[in-house]
């Protein structure tokens, strides 16, 4: 027992022994085999930074930091030990910055190859400003101060007043959604057949508008319209010889107002009876309505209670039988026979492609 023992004290004695001589080296800043030790002085550090902080280069580690030491005038001084292999071939225009060395933000000095300059040797002091100070740290403290002076109680208001003006919009919402998915089950033919039909409609559209213009140009030209045509001589209009001094000024102003502004001139020609209609017809329906709004309550009571009984005595079905029916009938109370044929509603129906269009293809006619 007591060879054991002495032979358990002396074992404790040198792990002791080794490990102060360990302790020592380090302590003393000599590198460890295979390694350098270089001194990088900066302005400042990254938030995190102590003793073993890593080292890393594009992406991996290739040394740690043995020491950090405060200098007159704010500077710091960094002492780290790198790997001869991995770090072969930096110079001494090598840059530094911060930036979180793993994915739970533990900040490292990542170093960055510099071009020119002499290569990096052991015991070589460097001084350097970091490009960045990237660590995780320092983005927690900028999203604060961004919050402070952003995130202020009048923006949180604005978004407040604006989330309860988009809460009232969630009734049109709903009742958009409703309505789509009421024509959704309610519709009994396809999209196809409806963009037919409505093309079939639009035919009928530059019919409509050629003789909506010829109408507007007939009424500004021919005598039971306007009577100014700009077109025209003054020889070619019979009424300007019957003209007073003041009619004919009036005249040649018009057509001179017709011929350089033909907008300006219709407003002005119908100003007056807009101006007529708008005080003397719609203002007084306004009044009346106005005066007599609880007179008119029981008027919109029975027409809205007629018309709700007109989808009941018209089925939405029947209508297009109905109609095909009526136009038949009509063709036979005109058919004539052989080369004594009458007059058919046709004919007027082939006058006004505005209308026989939408007609025919509501009851299925053709020619």
């Amino acid at each position: 027992m007591r060879i054991l023992r002495r032979i358990g004290v002396v074992a404790v004695a040198v792990a002791v022994v080794a490990i102060g001589l360990y302790y020592a080296c380090n302590s003393s800043g000599h590198a460890p085999r295979d390694s350098i030790s270089v001194v990088i002085e900066t302005p400042y550090v990254g938030q995190g930074v102590v003793d073993g902080t890593p080292v890393i280069l594009h992406g991996v580690k290739v040394g740690r930091v043995t020491q950090i030491v405060s200098l007159p005038g704010g500077h710091v001084r960094l002492n780290a030990n790198l790997q001869t292999r991995p770090t072969k071939g930096l110079t001494s225009t090598l840059g530094v910055d911060f930036r979180p060395s793993n994915y739970f933000g533990v900040t490292g000095l990542n170093i960055m190859p510099g071009d020119g300059g002499q290569p990096l040797r052991n015991g070589a002091d460097i001084k350097i400003k970091p490009k960045g100070n990237f660590a995780l740290q320092a983005l927690l403290y900028r999203l604060g101060e961004l919050t402070h002076d952003v995130l202020t109680q009048r923006l949180i208001n604005v978004i407040d007043r604006g989330t309860r003006y988009m809460d009232a919009l969630d009734p049109l919402l709903e009742t958009m959604i409703t309505v789509s998915t009421t024509v959704t089950n309610v519709q009994t033919v396809s999209t196809r057949q409806l963009l037919r039909n409505a093309t079939g409609i639009n035919v009928a559209l530059p019919g409509l508008m050629d003789v909506l213009i010829d109408t507007g140009d007939k009424f500004l030209k021919t005598s039971i319209g306007t009577g100014f045509n700009a077109e025209q001589d003054l020889k070619d209009n019979p009424y300007v010889a019957s003209y007073d001094a003041g009619m004919r000024k009036q005249y040649d102003e018009g057509r001179h107002l017709l011929e350089s502004s033909p907008d300006e001139f219709v407003y002005g020609r119908f100003k007056e009876w807009m101006r007529g209609a708008s005080t003397d017809l719609f203002a007084k329906v306004g009044q009346l309505e106005w005066s007599h709004i609880y007179e008119l309550f029981p008027v919109v009571e029975e027409v809205r209670t007629l018309t709700d009984v007109v989808p009941k005595l018209v089925p939405p079905a029947d209508i297009a039988d109905t109609l095909r029916e009526v136009r038949t009938r009509l063709e036979r109370m005109y058919a004539g026979s052989g080369d004594q044929r009458a007059l058919q509603v046709r004919v007027v129906l082939d006058e006004l492609p505005a209308v026989a269009g939408p007609l025919n293809l509501a009851i299925g006619a053709g020619r």
